[in-house]
Order: structure tokens, then sequence, then C-alpha cells
């Protein structure tokens, strides 16, 4: 066969999606449902590895093929074209593996890495309810979609349980992901999984695996005996609710680890529900990169705005939150990210700010209480700086803030001006 056949079977082939050791995915198109498709394609199977491609095609597409879950990847169909087995999938328009996500310096915000750590392992919780193990958690296959929807994929060495020995044995994944008892080859049961996403959430909020050796030998040692590194060592930023669930998740002994999918969605929903009270936790490369966009630092340098994104913290805030009260005592003040603000006081609402103004300036200059209530008006991301500037800004940092200030002051002077003169002449 080519490398790019016209078709297979009788799905019509596009172009070439990835490889693989084992194949080919392909993107292609279904004539008779009219609907896009991926097709995984078995075309490096050689002679001595022929028979375990086959098992691995046909494994998958019996384990993922019974399964019909929101956040699986659909098996449509498998079968053999010319002697080479394929497997017929969803096909995902614009979406990436989670490995992408694992780097330093591309991690995803917090509350989206506990979306899809949640989405995954209510997936889980689903295939084990159905008698599947996956037996190969890892960033790598499980993929997201342009739309933030995760999609647990390759089946290719999952067991079914109570099902014949006809299915792959003896694998037992990938050793970075690898459970403590699939490393001693003991007795895999769904809470091996589960071990493998805490891995993957380790690795998605810090930038590094939890266990890591330079040889197999090494790395058995640590998933085995050693326990990982509090995220706060990675991470000094990350919020202290995280760790405990993590932790559970890498317990070594099964009876202290989440026994089901369904108990640690319980506990990750729980931390969805507090994610406006949680700091937003982003990269200093994706700070710095939205520092630059808005206008209050719009005359900042890159050096200045690193000074900003070390000492500032950035939160949510739902439609209608009240960000700070009149009489409220706190030294800070805020740039809006994301979304916008409505200022009132004594119940009247005196103006709206929108991404880029700043607010609460007045009381950061000069200590007092808040003169004014401040709220969200739409979800609004805001950027909180609640230290005096003299204690951490350097010299051209503090002159960039006071000028910054000062446009602010009289910007403001010129609005209520503006509005006085219009209602004199009413």
């Amino acid at each position: 066969m080519s490398e790019n056949p016209a078709k297979i079977g009788k799905y019509d082939v596009i172009d070439i999606l990835g490889r693989g050791a084992m194949g080919v995915v392909y993107r292609a198109h279904d004539p008779y449902v009219d609907r896009p498709v991926a097709i995984k394609l078995a075309t490096n199977a050689d002679a001595d590895n022929e028979g375990v491609a086959r098992r691995l095609f046909i494994n998958e597409a019996r384990s993922a093929g019974r399964l019909d879950h929101q956040n699986v990847l659909k098996v449509y169909e498998a079968g053999e074209d010319n002697g080479q087995p394929y497997m017929v999938m969803e096909f995902i328009d614009g979406g990436d593996t989670l490995r992408n996500y694992c780097r330093k310096e591309s991690l995803l915000p917090v509350p989206t890495v506990i979306r899809v750590i949640r989405q995954a392992a209510d997936a889980l919780d689903y295939a084990h309810r159905n008698g599947v193990l996956h037996r190969d958690i890892k960033p790598a296959n499980i993929m997201l979609t342009k739309d933030g929807v995760a999609k647990l994929g390759d089946f290719g060495i999952a067991r079914r349980m109570g099902a014949d020995q006809t299915q792959i044995v003896g694998w037992f994944g990938s050793p970075l992901y690898m459970s403590p008892e699939q490393a001693r080859d003991a007795e895999i049961t769904p809470q091996s999984d589960l071990f493998s996403l805490g891995s993957v959430f380790y690795e998605m909020l810090t930038g590094t695996p939890p266990f890591a050796a330079k040889g197999l030998t090494g790395l058995i040692q640590k998933v085995c005996h050693e326990d990982p590194a509090p995220l706060a060592q990675h991470r000094p930023d990350l919020p202290d609710q995280l760790w405990p669930i993590v932790r559970k998740l890498l317990e070594k002994d099964v009876k202290r680890r989440y026994k089901t999918g369904a108990e640690l969605v319980i506990d990750l929903d729980g931390l969805l529900g507090d994610a406006r009270n949680l700091p937003l936790v982003l990269t200093d490369e994706q700070k710095l990169a939205k520092l630059a966009e808005l206008g209050f630092f719009g005359e900042f340098g890159k050096n200045e705005l690193k000074e900003i994104a070390k000492v500032s913290t950035w939160r949510r805030y739902e439609t209608g939150a009240a960000i700070f009260s009149e009489g409220d005592k706190e030294r800070a003040f805020y740039v809006i990210a994301e979304g916008g603000v409505a200022v009132s006081i004594n119940g009247v609402r005196i103006r709206d700010l929108d991404p880029g103004d700043c607010f609460g300036e007045m009381e950061y200059l000069a200590d007092g209480g808040r003169s004014a209530t401040v709220n969200a008006n739409r979800d609004t991301t805001v950027v909180k700086i609640d230290r005096d500037f003299k204690d951490w800004a350097s010299l051209p940092c503090q002159l960039r803030l006071g000028k910054a200030f000062q446009n602010v002051l009289i910007e403001r002077l010129r609005q209520t001006t503006r509005e006085l003169a219009s209602a004199l002449r009413r």
C-alpha cells in the first residue's frame, strides 16, 4: 500500500495526521455517514511484530468500542485493508494531546488543568464500571479539543476485566506514569489508572513528572519507594488545596489511594466550586504577555513588567461578585486583565471600567478605607498588587508606576469635569 492511499476500506483519505511506531494516523471522510474520521493504520509491522500489531488493534477496538462517553475518543469500526489492520475513530479538529501542556513554558491555567483532569477521571470511572482498565494513562493518550474537552484514547494495551487471554498481556504502560503495582508486575486494578492520572496531574501543574531517573531501574525505585516532592517545591504559587488531592492519587498503598474516579471527581468539583476564591496561577510568560497588552502598563519595559509579574496575584471573579466594598481596609490597586467592573458609591453606580483600566489606586497611594464598592459586571480577571511599590520596585519601575497613576488621576479628573459640566447644562 502506498504512503498516501486514496482509500482505506470505504473511507476517502485526505491527509496524514501523524505517525507512530506501529503505523500512521490519517484524516479521512466517511462517504456513507458524511463525517470526518481519523483512521489508524498499521503500516510498520514487520514479520516479528505483525502479530502484536494486529492484537493491539483488535484489543483497542474491543476495549474502546464498548465505551460511549463524552470524554472517551470514539471508535467507530475496525477492519483490514490489503491485510493491514485499521481502526476508524472520532476526528478531533484542532485538538492536541496533553503532552504539549506539560512543559514549563506552556502550562495551562490551574482551573483549566483541574477541569481536564476531572473529565479524564470521569472517563476512567465510566471505563472501569464497564470493565475496562486502560493501563497506559499518560499525556500523549489524552486529547484536548479546541473547546477544552478531554478525550481519553489509545486503549491498545487495555485489559477487559473478566475477558479471555486473547487480549494483550504482560505490558505495563509507559514507565514515567506507571503505578507501583505495575512496576512490580503485581495485580492491576482501577486504582492503577488513577495513580497514572495523578502523575499526569502533577506534570501538568509543575512542568516536571513526579518520578524521574536516568535509567529504568532508578525510575522503578522511585515509583515504588520514594515520595514525590510537594507541588510547592516546584511552584510555590500553586494553591495549597491541590497537594492533598495529588498526593492521595500518588499513594503507594492502594488502600490510601482514591478508590474510584468518582471519588476524585467529587474532590475536583469542590475545587472548581471554590475556583473564584483561588488565585489564578499563570506562568511567567503568560503573565508578561498579558501585562504587555494592558493599557495601564503600556509604557512599561520588559524588565519592569517582570517586576510587576513577580509581586502580583491574579484572581477571577464571577459576574456580580464584590472585589471590595466601601469601608474595607485594604491597601492595594487592581488592573483589569479581562472582563469589566462597576464602581459605585452609596449604592449609586458612577462608572464602568474595562480591560486595561486601573482601580483602587487612591487607597494604594494613601492609607485609608475604601471609598467605593467595586463589583464584577461580567466574569472578570484582575491583576492585584498589595505591596507598597517602594518596597519592591526598582527606581525605573517606581517612576513608571508614578506616571501611570498620574495619567489615571488626570483622566478621572477630566471625566468628572465633563460630567459636571453636562449636569450643569441640564
